[in-house]
C-alpha cells in the first residue's frame, strides 16, 4: 500500500511539473524552433498509432476504384502541391515556413511510412497541429480514394505524365482550382529555367 501511495504521489508531482511548466510559457512553441527530440518522438508515435487504429476498419475499393483519373491531378494540383509539391513542381514559398515541414510526395517518404489506406484516412481527416486539413467534409470517396492512390504512383512518376495529366485535366476541372504554369514558367515555388528539381528535408 505505502509503494502504491509513493508511485501516486511521485505521479502527482510529476503532472502538476509540466502544467507549471506549459502554463510558465517557457515552452518556445514558434514554428521556426523545432521540438525537443522526446516531443518529437512521442508526437511520431501518437500520430503513427493513431493513423493506424483510425484506418484499420476502412475497406480498399477495387482495383478499377483506384484508377488515376485526370481529375485527381486537377485536385492534388490546385491543392495539395502548394504545400507537398509534385514531379517537376517544388512546394510554394509558404509550405516552407511550416513546421512541421510538410512531406514532399515525390520523395517517397510518405509511401513507405504509411500504405494506401493510412494515406486516404490522412486525407479525409487530416492531421491536428501539423496543417493537413481534412478532405472529407468537401470531397466525396472516389475523389479521396483517387488522391491517395495519386500520392503512392508520384514517386515514380516523371514530371512530364504528371503535367500531361494536369493538361488534360483542363485549367478548372474537379476542384475549380485554377493551375499555374509547370516547370520552367514564371512564377514563385516552381523551378526557374535550367534548374533541376530538388527535394528539401521532409
Amino acid at each position: 500500500m505505502k509503494y502504491l501511495v509513493t508511485i501516486l504521489i511521485v505521479l502527482a508531482v510529476l503532472i502538476a511539473g509540466a502544467f507549471l511548466y506549459a502554463w510558465s510559457g517557457l515552452y518556445n512553441m514558434a514554428a521556426s524552433k523545432p521540438h525537443w527530440n522526446l516531443t518529437s518522438s512521442f508526437i511520431e508515435m501518437v500520430r503513427d498509432r493513431s493513423i493506424e487504429t483510425h484506418s484499420q476498419d476502412i475497406q480498399r475499393p477495387g482495383a478499377g476504384g483506384t484508377e488515376l483519373k485526370d481529375t485527381f491531378f486537377s485536385h492534388y494540383h490546385g491543392m495539395c502541391r502548394l504545400c507537398h509539391g509534385a514531379p517537376g513542381y517544388r512546394p510554394e514559398e509558404f509550405a516552407m515556413g511550416l513546421y512541421p515541414k510538410p512531406p514532399e510526395m515525390t520523395s517517397g517518404e510518405i509511401q513507405t511510412e504509411f500504405n494506401q489506406v493510412e494515406i486516404y484516412w490522412i486525407v479525409e481527416h487530416g492531421l491536428k497541429l501539423t496543417g493537413m486539413p481534412a478532405f472529407g467534409p468537401s470531397h466525396d470517396e472516389e475523389d479521396l480514394w483517387g488522391l491517395a492512390a495519386l500520392a503512392r504512383a508520384m514517386p515514380g512518376m516523371s514530371p512530364e505524365q504528371y503535367n500531361q495529366r494536369v493538361q488534360r485535366a483542363g485549367p478548372h476541372a474537379g476542384s475549380g482550382q485554377s493551375h499555374e504554369e509547370p516547370e520552367g514558367e514564371s512564377g514563385s515555388g516552381r523551378h526557374g529555367e535550367g534548374e533541376t528539381e530538388g527535394h528539401g528535408e521532409t
